[in-house]
Formats: structure tokens, sequence, C-alpha cells
């Protein structure tokens, strides 16, 4: 699983959806799919997710824009050391579970440790994302735990996400000078 970063083209769009997105990506068998992690979404709260996706009544927590496509549909990114009926593992760092047995575990504190309540998701075919990011497109990070963080402004995930790249990328760096 990699993040993927808006770079400064992307932050230049007109759609304000991408701009400054953080979004964790993962491979499907019909090419990827991801969750932009810092997208709030303003006109709906933890409230409004119960009548009108048909979910239990969650506690107080931001709900997140996951991406433009089913956007009527109601997501629990979770971490993976949770697991019920209906839960799909995506990776080592993130789940995905679509039933009201995630809600009630959570209310009773029996759910995943960190989890977002996702609206939509974004989705690539095969071969979209690799010409998405070549330069100047999509920065790409590895996962890390900053993705679950609960970010007042958008940009700010967005740096750490950067700053996160940019460490690696020094990391790399350095292991092909020779001492």
């Amino acid at each position: 699983m990699q993040l993927l970063v808006a770079s400064p083209r992307i932050n230049h769009t007109e759609h304000d959806l991408w701009r400054h997105s953080v979004i964790l990506t993962f491979e499907t068998q019909s090419g990827h799919m991801g969750f932009i992690m810092n997208q709030r979404v303003a006109n709906i709260d933890h409230d409004n997710i119960s009548s009108l996706y048909g979910v239990g009544q969650l506690p107080v927590r931001r709900v997140y824009c996951g991406g433009p496509v089913l956007t009527q549909r109601c997501t629990i990114l979770h971490t993976p050391e949770y697991c019920t009926e209906g839960t799909k593992q995506l990776s080592t760092t993130a789940a995905i579970t679509f039933n009201d047995r995630v809600v009630e575990d959570i209310v009773e504190g029996r759910g995943p440790h960190h989890y977002k309540i996702m609206l939509g998701f974004c989705q690539w075919r095969k071969g979209q994302l690799a010409q998405e990011t070549h330069p100047g497109g999509w920065i790409t990070v590895p996962a890390t735990d900053l993705m679950w963080g609960n970010y007042r402004q958008k940009n700010k995930m967005w740096r750490r996400a950067c700053e996160s790249g940019a460490v690696v990328a020094a990391q790399e760096f350095f292991m092909t000078v020779d001492a």
C-alpha cells in the first residue's frame, strides 16, 4: 500500500477535491482503488450517517469524502487488527468493512484502534495510476500511521506526507552513496 500525495501541479487544478489530497491506494484485480484520507465532508456529520446511509449511530467523528465513486456508500476504513464478517483486509496497514457490526463494535469499544468514516472512493483502471504518477503528477510515499490522523486542516496531513516522502527519498539516496 502506498499514499498518493498531490504534487504542486495537482494543487493548482480547479478541482478542490484533489488539492492537497493524500490518498491511500491499494491494488485490485481491475486496477487500483483508494480513499482520500484528508478530505472532510462539510455538509454531513456522524449524526446524519445513520439516517442517510442506514448504519448505526456512530460516536462523534469526522466524515471523509473517500472519493468521487459511489458516494452513496458508507465504508469504515480501519486498522487491520479488527476483523468481522464482511471485513476485507487490504494490507498489513488497513482493512474495510461495510456492515453495521463494525459500527456496533466501535460504539461498544470493541472496534478497530483507528478508523475513518468514508463516503465514496477513488478508482483507477489497470495502467491508469502509473500514468498519473509520472513526474509532475501524483507523488507516491509509503503508507504510514499519519494517514489515521484527524487533522483540522487538509493541508496539514499533506505537508506531513510530503515530509515523510522526503525522508524516505533521502534515505534511499544515502544508501546508494559509497561510504
